[in-house]
Formats: C-alpha cells, sequence, structure tokens
C-alpha cells in the first residue's frame, strides 16, 4: 500500500531490490522505526537471513514492535545507549459477526507465535518468557535488551566496562509497573523519612551525596555536616525534591520495587488500577464522554466517585434549566399574571340561570308540601 502511494517506507520488495546490490558481502543494517505490518517485517527478517555475508543491526534511536522483529535477523546486534526496543502482541481491527472475531483472535494467536520464534531464535528465552513480556508491552533500554539477549553488545560502550556488562536483576519498562511499583515505593520511603524527623532521629543529620543509602531496617548514617548545603538539614517536600538530594537512595528505591514487580507479577496497584478502569467502562454508556475520560486519566477516580459526579452535574443542569425558564417568564410578564376563574361563555351564563330557577323550584315545592 506504501508503494502504490508512494509514500516513504522499508517495504519488503523495495528492501529486497536494495539488498541485492549488497550480494555476498557483509553489511550493516540500520534501525530506527516504530514498526508497521508484521508481514512487511517477515519479509524483512527473511531478505537479511538470506543474506550471504554478515548482517550487522544498529538500533539507532528505536526498534519498536515490528521493528524489533527485523533487528533479530542481525547475526549481531547491537543498540545505541540511548535507544530503546519494545515488544508486544499483534493486533488488527476485525468486523463481522461472532465466527469472524473468533477467527482473527486465531490468526492473531498464530502471528504472536511466529513472532515469538524470532525472539527466541536470538535470545535462547522461553516461549512463556517471551509471551509474558510481549503482553505487558516490554520496553528495554540497551542494558536490559543485552541482559535479556535481544543484542549482543551497546554502542560506543568501548573501554566502558559498566556499560558494556550485562545488568543484574533487570527491569523490563511496563508502563503501569513502572508507575505503579517506583511510585509505591517513594511513597513508602518518604512515609519513614517523616516518622524518623517527627521522633528526633533525624536531628543534627546530614546526607552526603556519595553515601550509600541505608538498607531495609537499618537507621541512617550520620555523615558530617559539611557535605551538604551549607550546615542546614535538607527538607524534603517532594519526590523531585528526594532525587534531586538524594539520586542514589532513589535509584535503589526504584530498583527495590522494579524486583518486586519482576518477581511477583502485576502488582497490587496495577490490579486496582485495571479494576478501576473495567468498572468506569461498565458504566460509561450512560455517562458523558468527557466526564469519563477526565474519570479515567485527568483526575482519576472510581467508578462509584463518577457516578455521583455525574449525578451532581446532570443536577447543576437541571437547575440551570430551572434558572433559565424562571428568567424568562420574568421577562415576558407571564408571572405576573393572577389566577382566577375564566370568563363565561354566554351558553354557560344561560345554562346557569336555568340551574338555578330550576333549584328554586324544586325548593318551593319541597317547602309546599312540608307544610
Amino acid at each position: 500500500m506504501y508503494e502504490w502511494f508512494g509514500i516513504n517506507a522499508a517495504s519488503p520488495n523495495a528492501f529486497r531490490e536494495e539488498l541485492k546490490q549488497h550480494a555476498g558481502k557483509n553489511i550493516n543494517v540500520w534501525i530506527d522505526s516504530w514498526g508497521g505490518d508484521t508481514t512487511a517485517a517477515a519479509g524483512i527478517y527473511n531478505a537479511l537471513k538470506e543474506h550471504k555475508g554478515k548482517v550487522t543491526v544498529k538500533i539507532d534511536g528505536k526498534a519498536v514492535s515490528a521493528g524489533s522483529v527485523i533487528a533479530m535477523a542481525g547475526d549481531e546486534v547491537y543498540m545505541s545507549p540511548v535507544g530503546i526496543m519494545m515488544i508486544h502482541n499483534p493486533w488488527t481491527r476485525v468486523a463481522g459477526e461472532a465466527k469472524d472475531m473468533n477467527h482473527a483472535a486465531d490468526v492473531l494467536n498464530e502471528i504472536k507465535d511466529s513472532i515469538i520464534t524470532a525472539y527466541q531464535m536470538k535470545t535462547g528465552r522461553s516461549r512463556s518468557k517471551i509471551s509474558k513480556m510481549m503482553d505487558n508491552e516490554t520496553w528495554m533500554s540497551a542494558k536490559t535488551a543485552m541482559a535479556e539477549g535481544f543484542i549482543d553488545g551497546i554502542l560506543y560502550a568501548d573501554g566502558q566496562q559498566e556499560l558494556a556488562e550485562p545488568v543484574e536483576n533487570s527491569f523490563m519498562f511496563n508502563r503501569q509497573a513502572i508507575m505503579n511499583s517506583a511510585s509505591a515505593s517513594v511513597k513508602k520511603f518518604l512515609e519513614q523519612y517523616s516518622e524518623l524527623s517527627e521522633t528526633g532521629q533525624l536531628a543534627g543529620l546530614n546526607f552526603a551525596p556519595d553515601t550509600k543509602p541505608p538498607t531495609q531496617g537499618q537507621a541512617p548514617t550520620p555523615q558530617p555536616a559539611n557535605k551538604t548545603k551549607g550546615d542546614e538539614l535538607l527538607e524534603i517536600k517532594n519526590t523531585d525534591e528526594l532525587k534531586q538530594a538524594y539520586p542514589e537512595l532513589v535509584a535503589q528505591v526504584e530498583a527495590a520495587a522494579r524486583d518486586a514487580g519482576k518477581t511477583e507479577g502485576l502488582t497490587e496497584g496495577a490490579k486496582n488500577e485495571r479494576e478501576r478502569i473495567k468498572s468506569i467502562d461498565e458504566i460509561s454508556n450512560t455517562i458523558a464522554s468527557d466526564l469519563v475520560a477526565k474519570a479515567k486519566y485527568d483526575e482519576p477516580m472510581t467508578a462509584q466517585e463518577l457516578a455521583f459526579q455525574a449525578l451532581k452535574t446532570d443536577a447543576a443542569k437541571g437547575q440551570q434549566h430551572l434558572d433559565t425558564r424562571n428568567a424568562e417568564l420574568n421577562n415576558s410578564g407571564a408571572n405576573n399574571v393572577a389566577a382566577g376563574t375564566p370568563p363565561k361563555s354566554s351558553d354557560e351564563e344561560k345554562y346557569a340561570v336555568l340551574m338555578d330557577k330550576a333549584v328554586a323550584a324544586a325548593n318551593a315545592k319541597r317547602n309546599k308540601g312540608a307544610k
């Protein structure tokens, strides 16, 4: 499709034609891609695998989605130290009846299975592990991708042993896991810090930037005051100030949270967040879309809080309607019209006279009989 409309893209056919010009040669393949069609990625992957010559893949900025699949074709794969790789499940759009939906799900599962094979051949990881990484939409830095076997090295890391060494207890960057695990751990640290401050255990103590952070359950180690800003005790009010004052401490807290997220699976916070979103979705068809979006992302709230907010909004709209209606009546003068008996027509008046006469005659006859 891209070729038909002249859109700049690395399509399989154009890629094969370009590759023919380098037949039998060792080549470098630079990748900076957000991905695209899975079958197109498969075509480029196969072309590189068939190439007679060494294929060295260098990930420049990103190898995301289908772009990461192409990277797996390299005999050697390297990533920029500021690059990123992401793997996730394939997805599609489909319309039709139930059997069409079921068929589409079966096709997606087969496509995922083929992608897992490409990742497994490169990394040597188990299929179940790779499948879980894809389920979680895993984002990896260069060091993490190297530790997990997706790349063989980091570009420009010659002579920098720390960069070249695989990281232990590596963590794949799942957005929700980082958001929930890291924020919860830093919040817990701040609570403990505040408690120590209130009890006076931190009085007169300062932490030097190069000081190793205290382990869990261990009291902070006092340091000379001249290693901090002046002779004042730093007052931490939020996570940004904490990161600026004690970057190593925050790094350790976040690392512990990430390790916990890796070993224990989905965090409790992530589970709660999923349930919150699910509950909102269940009532969203009865509530204005702008309120639903606000409750999900801008000002997070529970489904119960959203329902209450919707009721308040509807009530406010109703009151506004009444106020507007009253204002219109006042402006028209209709409110000044007094209630009363509507004037009778001539026929009604004649009927009333006849009824009065009939009643009078009946009364006179009754009184005469009584005498």
